[in-house]
């Protein structure tokens, strides 16, 4: 313990140059000569707030503040100054920096400062749009209400050497012109001309299928699935989705119009022709802000086997990352599935599964999926992939109300997920199922710490942030659960039921009734027969005393479910806390169930 290097709580800030190569090699000396006249402003800021500049490296600074808000307010003075000095130059020549700040730990040593506290400061720096500031939990939670900003959540990210993931958000001062999307325009899936990402966004355009045959639409849709798996797995970018059955609704959609519904700068698009063993794929990606041309590909080549369409998905999608200028985590994640799959026809089999499963709305496509992923075990029985995929169907199974059992369900998806993870999972979907397993069995730090490991896994995936913030919810922590929830709604603009009906808990835990009626709503006119929705609005009409609406739902949920019960319901509801629950249960009576 005598050894030990001296320690102190600090927080952070530490900012860079965006595009700091780029503007070095158009104008090497102008760009030296800016930055340095910027970087002493930044410097005497830091100062007036009661900071200190530890470092530079480059066009980088990192700074030291006793107090968060003095860190918070040289950042936004920061940024506020730069944004004036900015605004008569050419895009082109703007110079401007990215700016984290975290508050942590941090060792001090020969004038210099280091620690967990920096490494994370310096990972919120990179999710930074230029520009702006984004900042850690551990500062929004500092901060509170003592600043006029506004803070948007843009997601869990996993930090090199630091065990837990790091919760982000983006800053803007009130006054900005840019809003973050009200709850109810989340709710519904409206989420304006820009989501509050830290990162690239992009969506993808249904793939077209040049031709009139099953075979080939089922061909186009592979591409669209098999990209998108790979996307949401890459952790700078931000891909957001369409889960509309079998894609219809961004189908019928022009790529401008995928680009403003769907909140995303970037819009990739594509065409399958097959004819013969011979199969031509186009694929274009646009800057949708400017409708520009960023990247377009024809590519030509020989089927034989269905192991070729995964060597073109990987093709297009080196391009997409090179095109936008953003690496593949370590190199491999566009190839996992590829990679851990090696038999053509196990291949088939899992890609006619997934597709399955993730547009299936009956018992028999569920049944069919599962088939098809026993299949691709038989085939591959040392992969983990099949086995992962199978677990995610029977737990899909369970919350789409089609198993016959969904206690021996979810006891055969809990041992499929245990088996793809001993086998290394590359997918993440072992983590979603083991979330939701846990929580049903009321045990809540492991059914955190999967549901931890599925956002992780899964940066871009809707599913993951919904099963967190349900965990998050059922632990009592709804206010938390809120932006996991909103974050969900705002991955998948067009999407299922589930995503709203998960928002709508969240608003009722944290008393945000009128919120939690009116994403209630948003779910039930997406699917009229969840009868726990219907049990969050007439919960939420009856916490406002509006007796009259609260009856009506009740009665519109027994014309659903004639036989329903809620003392069965309460047995299923695996709120940590007896208060929750019991309040619930309360507002339920008064609307008239028994």
């Amino acid at each position: 313990m005598g050894d030990r290097l001296p320690r102190r709580l600090a927080a952070i800030l530490y900012a860079d140059v965006a595009g700091y190569s780029r503007l070095m090699g158009e104008d090497e000396e102008a760009t030296h000569r800016v930055v340095s006249e910027y970087l002493d402003f930044i410097a005497a800021s830091i100062a007036s707030h009661g900071g200190k500049v530890m470092h530079y490296a480059g066009d980088a600074v990192l700074a030291r503040f006793d107090a968060v808000v003095d860190a918070m307010s040289a950042a936004i003075a920061i940024q506020s100054e730069l944004k004036a000095r900015n605004e008569d130059l050419p895009d082109e020549r703007k110079i401007q920096f990215r700016v984290g700040v975290n508050s942590g730990d941090v060792i001090e040593e020969r004038g210099d400062m280091y620690g967990d506290g920096v490494n994370v400061a310096a990972r919120l720096e990179s999710l930074a749009q230029p520009g702006e500031v984004c900042i850690s939990d551990a500062v929004r939670t500092a901060i509170g209400n003592k600043l006029p900003c506004q803070y948007a959540f843009i997601g869990e990210h996993s930090v090199k050497n630091i065990r837990e993931p790091v919760r982000a958000y983006r800053v803007f001062e009130q006054s900005s012109e840019t809003v973050t999307p009200s709850s109810q325009e989340l709710s519904a899936g409206v989420t304006g001309s820009r989501l509050p990402f830290g990162k690239p966004s992009i969506a993808i355009k249904p793939f077209e299928d040049i031709g009139a045959d099953a075979e080939q639409i089922r061909l186009a849709d592979a591409f669209t699935n098999g990209i998108a798996a790979a996307l949401t797995r890459v952790p700078p970018l931000v891909l957001v989705n369409d889960e509309s059955p079998s894609l219809v609704e961004s189908k019928k959609m022009t790529m401008q119009e995928v680009g403003k519904r769907f909140g995303v700068r970037y819009v990739l698009k594509g065409a399958v022709q097959k004819i013969g063993e011979r199969i031509r794929v186009n694929a274009e990606l646009t800057d949708a802000s400017s409708s520009r041309y960023l990247w377009a590909e024809s590519i030509d080549r020989e089927l034989h086997d269905f192991g070729d369409i995964f060597d073109i998905q990987d093709e297009i999608i080196e391009e997409i990352v090179t095109a936008l200028n953003v690496k593949l985590l370590g190199g491999e994640a566009a190839r996992l599935v590829r990679r851990a799959l090696r038999d053509p026809v196990a291949l088939e089999r899992y890609y006619r599964g997934e597709d399955l499963l993730w547009h299936s709305t009956m018992k028999l496509e569920f049944q069919e999926a599962q088939r098809l992923f026993e299949e691709t075990i038989r085939l591959e029985p040392d992969s983990p992939v099949g086995y992962a995929a199978a677990a995610l169907t029977h737990w899909a199974e369970v919350i789409s109300g089609l198993s016959d059992s969904p206690s021996l369900s979810l006891e055969r998806a809990s041992e499929l997920a245990h088996r793809a993870i001993r086998l290394n999972d590359v997918t993440g979907y072992a983590h979603m199922v083991l979330a939701h397993v846990h929580l049903s069995r009321r045990e809540y730090d492991e059914a955190m710490a999967e549901a931890s490991r599925a956002v992780a896994d899964r940066p871009s995936c809707p599913a993951a942030y919904a099963i967190k913030a349900s965990v998050l919810t059922y632990l009592d922590r709804a206010s938390d659960a809120v932006e996991f929830a909103q974050y969900a709604v705002s991955l998948t603009p067009i999407h299922p039921p589930m995503y709203p009906a998960v928002l709508a808990r969240a608003y009722y835990g944290c008393e945000r009734y009128e919120e939690a009626i009116a994403a209630s709503k948003d779910a039930i006119a997406l699917e009229g027969k969840d009868t726990s929705t219907y049990l969050i609005l007439a919960a939420s009409n009856a916490a406002l005393e509006r007796t009259a609406e609260a009856e009506h739902t009740a009665q519109e949920l027994l014309n659903i479910k004639q036989d329903f019960s809620l003392a069965e319901f309460a047995e299923s509801q695996p709120y940590k806390e007896n208060r929750t629950l019991d309040r619930l249960i309360d507002r339920l009576k008064t609307a008239g169930l028994s």
